[in-house]
């Protein structure tokens, strides 16, 4: 497709994309074929948005094509985007997915198959399916490997272990590769007086690093999803076993781990007072800032305990309703965006690959393509913001002491009951 360009005013928010779209922009809903110069794109205020920033700027100086880029808070993000999507207003060429939200896109039918945009599309064996992110099975309601394709991943974050190299040497501690070896060496850390805290979970919003324990121990959210069995699995032992493990992570780490969100878990890494922590790939350009971190150049990344990273991976992908001259286009980013040539400049750059041809010396991207093949899917359901309603105050107050083992797996089995049952999952 030929690609030109035309200078544009940003959009502001997506009430005013689209009244921008319909008036002074070619890609607007009405816009002629042949005529389109402009992609209106969203994005997330999130630490891999200047890497993100750069990238586009290079996509424009290409093609000539100018990108209108407006940034939103995470919920905010959410909310602009499903806004848009069931009035049909158009105010984005592309949609930019989290993983949670990835469900209830799919399942809405809020994005387009890619097959429909591109009969020819089919995927490039080294771009790295994270578990079958970006694709959809329609009969089953869940994401999956033999899924039809409806979006690429552009920002590959998953699960990785992150420690301390120089405690770690002092110590003679070796990586752990078992979640108990993980509360060992923390132990040793705090006896040893070298770290206050041997680990650090983010008990505010647990579920998410909870998933990984609890695939490690052969656990599940769910019965069978593949088989559309959506009894909800909190009553087992093997999840009873894991939310046993998850507390004793959190034992030996700060008190009151229940108010531990994202934020706290990184600024406490930075602070030098943690030995270890498991967190998703973009948490390394924090860590290893050292105008903001004082362990920058000391931390060591690994694959994860057990060897079931969740994915926490953002997509793109062409928003259903769109015009077929923007829809073209807005295929035409997305796959530049993802050939390797892209990634791997986004790579040399600070970006979070989502390629296993990308070839770098950051150990933070090579635990993801090492780790490819072990990738789990994280809470991409339709439900999932009902779920995580029920999930995370639960396991935060069984971290707390203020529920114990056999409420909380009550607290979760119940809710889950009525979580999946309301939204057509369960009878």
């Amino acid at each position: 497709m030929t690609r030109r360009r035309r200078r544009a005013a940003a959009l502001l928010t997506a009430a005013t994309a689209a009244a921008l779209a319909a008036s002074c922009s070619s890609t607007g809903p009405n816009a002629s074929p042949g005529d389109l110069t402009e992609l209106n794109l969203s994005a997330v205020e999130a630490p891999w948005l200047d890497g993100y920033k750069k990238i586009i700027e290079q996509y424009e100086a290409e093609t000539g094509v100018q990108v209108n880029l407006t940034s939103f808070p995470f919920d905010g993000l959410m909310t602009q985007q499903a806004n848009a999507a069931q009035i049909g207003s158009n105010a984005f060429d592309l949609f930019l997915l989290n993983e949670q939200w990835v469900g209830l896109f799919y399942d809405q039918q809020w994005v387009r198959q890619l097959t429909d945009v591109d009969p020819a599309f089919s995927w490039d064996p080294d771009l790295i399916e994270f578990d079958g992110v970006g694709r959809w099975d329609a009969d089953t309601r869940t994401t999956s490997l033999d899924g039809e394709p409806y979006a690429l991943p552009i920002n590959g974050n998953i699960h990785e272990f992150m420690y301390r190299t120089d405690l770690y040497e002092q110590l003679g501690l070796q990586v752990p590769t078992s979640w108990d070896e993980v509360v060992a060496n923390g132990e040793r850390a705090v006896d040893q007086g070298v770290a206050d805290d041997g680990y650090v979970l983010r008990g505010k919003t647990p579920t998410y690093d909870f998933s990984a324990v609890l695939f490690s121990y052969g656990g599940s959210w769910f019965a069978d999803e593949a088989a559309g069995d959506w009894t909800p699995a909190a009553d087992t032992d093997e999840f009873r076993a894991a939310l046993e493990q998850f507390k004793a992570l959190a034992g030996v780490g700060p008190p009151a781990p229940q108010t531990i969100a994202q934020a706290e878990a990184i600024s406490l890494m930075q602070g030098g007072t943690v030995l270890q922590a498991a967190l998703v790939t973009a948490n390394a350009a924090p860590l290893e800032n050292p105008e903001a971190s004082h362990v920058a150049g000391n931390i060591g990344y690994a694959v994860m305990p057990g060897r079931t990273p969740v994915s926490g991976t953002w997509v793109l992908g062409v928003p259903t309703g769109l015009p077929d001259e923007r829809a073209e286009l807005a295929y035409d980013f997305l796959t530049w965006l993802t050939s390797k040539d892209t990634m791997q400049a986004w790579a040399d750059g600070g970006g979070v690959t989502t390629r296993s041809d990308v070839t770098s010396d950051r150990p933070d991207l090579r635990v993801i393509i090492e780790s490819a093949d072990d990738v789990r899917g994280g809470l991409r359901y339709p439900f999932t913001p009902a779920m995580l309603d029920v999930t995370d105050p639960a396991i935060s107050q069984y971290l707390a002491g203020d529920l114990s083992l056999d409420a909380a797996v009550e607290e979760i089995q119940d809710g889950l009951v009525g979580v999946v049952t309301n939204a057509g999952f369960l009878e």
